[in-house]
């Protein structure tokens, strides 16, 4: 069972994040799309299994990272967007802070010159937590660099930031903001 939720979990992704025109889905403004729908397809992905609402609850409550929301009747993924048309998000100040950016030691160098850019996404992402950021950095490289962002001084220099589910978003981070986590990322 737990592998039918990573699979309906990228699906989701694929979909809500990177490819609803080509299931015909329509994302409103805040990036959420007819739940029905999205069952719909879901039903037509998996048919030898019967997902209900009430699968993708469960598997949204047992995720380990927040990265859906159901509201009524509707659905949305809560970051890492790459469609054209850019998801809205309320400014939030209940930031921590020092957020953390998980990269590879080349991008390193780039990103303490030039900032951090949301390349092909929508925002930065950021996490609250080292162990989040090690976990992305490590999708490109198998030791990390961890950056920190101080995020006092860049709000006092206008730089917004959004909360999506568990994740911190900007459209930038400037150089002047950033540094090298000291922390060894093996151990964690």
């Amino acid at each position: 069972m737990k592998d039918l939720y990573i699979r309906i979990s990228k699906f989701l992704s694929y979909i809500l994040r990177h490819h609803p025109d080509k299931f015909n889905l329509k994302l409103d403004k805040n990036g959420y799309a007819d739940l029905t729908t999205v069952l719909n397809l879901l039903s037509n992905r998996f048919k030898d299994e019967k997902i209900l609402k009430e699968t993708i609850e469960f598997m949204i409550q047992n995720s380990k990272k927040t990265r859906f929301e159901i509201v009524e009747d509707k659905i949305r993924a809560f970051y890492g967007h790459s469609i054209e048309k850019k998801i809205d998000f309320k400014e939030t100040s209940a930031v921590p802070s020092i957020l953390y950016h998980g990269t590879t030691k080349k991008a390193c160098k780039k990103i303490l010159q030039e900032g951090i850019t949301k390349q092909n996404r929508q925002y930065v992402h950021l996490s609250d937590k080292v162990r989040d950021a090690v976990i992305v950095g490590k999708r490109r490289t198998p030791i990390p660099t961890i950056l920190e962002i101080d995020v006092i001084k860049a709000q006092e220099s206008g730089i917004k930031f959004y909360q999506s589910g568990d994740m911190f978003l900007a459209d930038y981070i400037p150089p002047e903001f950033i540094r090298r986590n000291k922390a060894n990322t093996d151990d964690l």
